[in-house]
């Protein structure tokens, strides 16, 4: 899993509430995201980015992703404070497996991190 965020209590959500979570990459800049992509493309299950990042932007990330064909296999979750309508739709337009609005609630975390490791295990 690819967790792209300032805040470290999501990523500390993740490694106590989610058992399947062997392997976490937690990344808070820019210059890390494009290093880890290349580095751990083949090896990550799932991608959890924030719209509002500061140092990258989270619908070019999505872009970036989306146009490598390697890449782009990869389930990416975005999240956001913002439950703007239009926004949701122009990410899940421009590829993203879902959407969730912030604050994040336990056990929709716990949903959908099992429905995508699922489908991402299943689709290969």
């Amino acid at each position: 899993m690819l967790l792209i965020t300032k805040r470290r209590w999501i990523g500390a959500l993740f490694r106590h509430n989610v058992s399947a979570v062997s392997k976490m990459t937690t990344i808070k800049s820019a210059r890390q995201v494009i290093d880890a992509l290349n580095a751990e493309g083949s090896d990550i299950d799932i991608i959890l980015t924030e719209v509002d990042l500061s140092m990258t932007k989270g619908m070019k990330l999505l872009k970036y992703i989306m146009r490598n064909n390697e890449l782009r296999r990869i389930p990416v979750i975005m999240m956001s404070a913002q439950d703007d309508v239009s926004i949701v739709v122009k990410c899940l337009r421009l590829g993203a497996a879902d959407y969730l609005v912030k604050p994040l609630r336990t056990n929709e975390l716990l949903n959908l991190w099992t429905h995508m490791w699922r489908r991402r295990r299943e689709h290969g």
